[in-house]
């Protein structure tokens, strides 16, 4: 009995113990130009993480579908008189890294440095020639459009890419969110150098710019950074509110032929913004759904009881607008009938009846314990700034977060899940190759 007590006060003093976790404390302030800047301190490692986060997602193609992509791709290109090998060469000779990356929301500009005094100063300058005075040459424009194109070829020989693609065609309808963020091919093809310039000149400005630091260095440096940073970057206007995702009345389901033995399911629908009340109730219900691997109920219901498939998984993707609820899994082809009810059996199973007392202590004891992971090298520590800036979250928001994960009910996810997820509002979409069944 006594040994029983001390394991229970011990699991207690160490849950006490996560929760009270000391969280970095996000510094904020707002340069002369109007560019908002999230900094986080760190100590240890000499290295300076940053992220420029401008709301120019491939949602702001307007009819040129696959501008932003290609714009972002083409920045470190050339700047200023330096060529892409220029850049390339100089970021090399002090081990810095910058990249860039498009979504559907956003364009991010990556860096990486170390910040002893030659390194910081070659690559920030660096940086800042990218950002404000970008070339646009027209033969590395050439080449960078010709080699999306191939991509776009490639989507063709990858039954996974065409399931999501053809899942948010259908489930997005005619909202941006809708298309491919790289494009399509008659779209990219039309596109012009012009077209790429056009974009930057409206999107990448310091109204439409949030800058996020974490590493080793002072806030004093951290402002003296980001100041010579931006302010050469045009003033602009912000991006207007991306437009509401609808959902559709009632789902469907649709087969694309692929010839392979294995066929791609996808079943999802809109459900979560960022910031959104119900996240915690739906993340952590998730988690028990079909988001913790093997432990998860869908894995045990489609793997272990059923054998229909190795993984499974289910994910909610909170976006500006209603970003997707998604269950995923590969099959048999002459599985597929059978897979698609057991998914949906289990799904309408957990709507109705939420998760077990069990499942739910678990699940926190698992977020819980894995928190500290998410915040143990700059990159994760940065990742997850640069997440509660752009969703709004208030900026304590790490620090409340395992306190918010155990506050979570079986009742709170219940609901959630039945207010949120309508299984008659589905899409399925499977790619593969149909079998005839023999009666």
């Amino acid at each position: 009995m006594r040994t029983d007590v001390k394991m229970i006060l011990g699991l207690v003093l160490l849950q006490t113990s996560m929760l009270s976790m000391a969280v970095p404390t996000i510094q904020h302030w707002q340069t002369a130009n109007g560019v908002k800047v999230y900094f986080v301190p760190t100590q240890g490692l000499p290295i300076l993480d940053a992220k420029l986060v401008f709301s120019a997602g491939s949602s702001r193609d307007g009819d040129k579908n696959g501008v932003a992509a290609l714009t972002s791709a083409l920045l470190d290109q050339g700047a200023a008189e330096k060529s892409a090998q220029d850049i390339a060469e100089q970021l090399e000779s002090v081990g810095a890294q910058i990249s860039t990356s498009t979504s559907r929301d956003f364009t991010t500009m990556t860096y990486r440095s170390l910040t002893d005094k030659k390194a910081l100063k070659t690559s920030w300058h660096l940086l800042k020639e990218i950002l404000t005075k970008p070339n646009f040459p027209l033969v590395d424009f050439n080449r960078i459009k010709e080699r999306t194109l191939l991509r776009i070829k490639q989507r063709q020989e990858s039954p996974g890419t065409l399931a999501q693609l053809a899942l948010y065609q259908e489930m997005f309808n005619d909202h941006p969110y809708a298309n491919a963020i790289q494009g399509i091919e008659s779209s990219v093809g039309g596109l012009e150098l012009n077209d790429l310039k056009q974009f930057y000149q409206q999107y990448y400005v310091a109204n439409n710019l949030r800058v996020i630091l974490v590493g080793g260095i002072s806030r004093d440096q951290a402002e003296q950074l980001v100041q010579e940073l931006v302010t050469d970057l045009a003033l602009g206007k912000k991006a207007n509110e991306i437009a509401e995702v609808l959902v559709q009345a009632k789902g469907k389901s649709i087969h694309q032929e692929y010839p392979s033995q294995q066929t791609h399911l996808m079943y999802s629908l809109p459900v979560l913004k960022h910031n959104d009340p119900d996240y915690f109730s739906l993340y952590v219900g998730n988690h028990i759904l079909g988001g913790s691997g093997f432990s998860s109920r869908i894995v045990k219901e489609i793997r272990e009881e059923r054998g229909l498939a190795y993984s499974a998984y289910s994910y909610f993707h909170p976006m500006m607008q209603k970003g997707p609820f998604l269950i995923g899994l590969q099959t048999r082809n002459e599985k597929v009938k059978e897979a698609s009810a057991a998914v949906k059996q289990t799904l309408d199973d957990f709507i109705q009846q939420g998760p077990t007392e069990e499942e739910l202590i678990a699940a926190k004891k698992n977020i819980i314990g894995g928190f500290a992971l998410k915040l143990d090298s700059n990159k994760k520590l940065l990742g997850n700034v640069v997440g509660t800036v752009v969703s709004g979250a208030p900026l304590d928001y790490l620090n409340s977060y395992m306190q918010k994960v155990e506050a979570v009910t079986r009742e709170q996810i219940t609901d959630a899940f039945q207010r949120r997820v309508k299984m008659e509002k589905m899409v399925m979409v499977t790619v593969g190759q149909s079998v005839v069944q023999k009666d």
